[in-house]
């Protein structure tokens, strides 16, 4: 071949497949022998901006961080990109109704070019594994059964790993910045199985291992499972995850209360249960209530560490589409203040309850382009942080966070 040609020849290519799988990012790969090209871009202009920090001297929970009377997020204008993402996906007919499945999926920072990072080329859901008349089993990095049948409508079709996400107040802890506390992240080294559909009921369980031969037996082991039931217009959800040894608690405790860290042989049991239900009464309009309770246990036996934290939190959502070319999208979550033990020591979570409301519109183009726009006020608690910034720092204990954007969404 002509090597001046070969850069069109690859244009050329990569067009004839991307036409072969458009607007179908949210359907998945169509079934016998194909090769899709999909992807998702939208980039938005971001202000977030807090207030209302909790002064210095005012009384909060154990598991807090000291009130500073200061702004963690005293407020910045930027470019995020969300989880824009492009990726590849097929399958193979091998006879008998059984199929080969791939997918290769890459965050793209549309905002500013940077992509995935370095080593992380395909960072979000990418596999290969088989399907048949028995069900499905994939292998690889995969967001857990727990987020999949328990996230339902989302926000105008954009919310994961934006500021617009539930979860940032649904599925973790209050107090502290880490994210060992969340029942929402993708997982490494996965395993996981999905039943058939029967009488539209359809189960499924992942196990996600810990690679490491330094650390203790359980350490970093994730076991995720679900049932969800898929009839007309209510869609109804149970679904558990347990996380061992990722100290959820602990790395999220002011740091004298900490077990993670400890030369004592202590290990956590972190787990959640939630119940989803949907009601779509009618093709253009959808609704949905989820409650979440999550447990975070440590075995610890040292004087004021960190033993336990427990709580509830709820979700109502809802998005319409008013004829072709209007889409709305609203939630409030609400997460209470919960209960805590330390070993031989007064716990509280006063202050530790928050609050998050978002409201959106999109108006469409086409069916794969539209333009749209999304405000958010997350109210924490006097000792709370839960943090849904994208660009700004983390918030101080109390303080609340404002988010307006507006962007362009493409499917391809």
């Amino acid at each position: 071949m002509n090597l001046k040609k070969l850069p069109l020849a690859v244009a050329i290519g990569a067009a004839l497949i991307g036409s072969a799988a458009f607007a179908q990012d949210e359907e998945g790969p169509a079934k016998g022998n194909s090769l899709q090209l999909y992807g998702k871009l939208y980039p938005y202009f971001l202000h977030e901006k807090g207030s209302g920090p909790s002064a210095v001297g005012t009384p909060v929970s154990t598991l807090a961080g000291t009130p500073t009377g200061t702004l963690g997020s005293s407020g910045i204008n930027g470019m995020s990109a969300g989880n824009s993402r492009w990726g590849l996906r097929g399958t193979e007919d091998m006879g008998g109704g059984n199929l080969a499945i791939f997918q290769l999926e890459s965050q793209v920072k549309v905002d500013d070019g940077t992509g995935a990072g370095p080593g992380l080329l395909f960072n979000r859901n990418t596999y290969v594994g088989l399907e048949g008349h028995w069900g499905e089993v994939k292998l690889g990095n995969h967001d857990t059964i727990f987020k999949e049948y328990g996230d339902t409508i989302g926000f105008l079709g954009l919310s994961s790993g934006t500021f617009m996400s539930t979860s940032n107040v649904l599925r973790k802890t209050g107090f502290g910045t880490s994210g060992a506390s969340s029942f929402h992240l993708r997982r490494a080294n996965s395993v996981i199985y999905e039943t058939p559909e029967i009488a539209g009921f359809t189960g499924g369980l992942q196990w996600s291992t810990n690679e490491d031969p330094s650390t203790s037996l359980h350490q970093g082991k994730v076991y995720s499972m679900g049932v969800k039931w898929d009839n007309g217009p209510f869609y109804v959800a149970l679904a558990h995850e347990i996380h061992k040894d990722l100290f959820g608690g602990s790395a999220n405790a002011p740091s004298a209360q900490r077990n993670n860290a400890a030369a004592d042989p202590t290990h956590s049991n972190d787990k959640a249960t939630q119940f989803t239900v949907e009601w779509r009464p009618a093709k253009q309009h959808k609704f949905e209530f989820d409650a979440i309770r999550k447990e975070y246990d440590e075995n610890a036996t040292v004087a004021g560490r960190f033993q336990n934290y427990h709580n509830m939190a709820y979700l109502l959502a809802t998005e319409s589409r008013w004829g072709d070319k209007w889409r709305t999208s609203a939630h409030i979550v609400m997460s209470k203040a919960g209960s805590c033990t330390r070993v031989a020591a007064a716990c509280t979570t006063d202050g530790l309850e928050g609050k998050q409301i978002t409201l959106g519109g999109a108006y469409y183009f086409s069916k794969r382009t539209y333009v749209w726009s999304a405000v958010s006020r997350l109210i924490n608690g006097k000792s709370a942080r839960y943090n849904n910034n994208e660009i700004d720092s983390a918030p101080n204990p109390g303080e609340d966070i404002n988010h307006f954007a507006i962007g362009i969404s493409h499917s391809f």
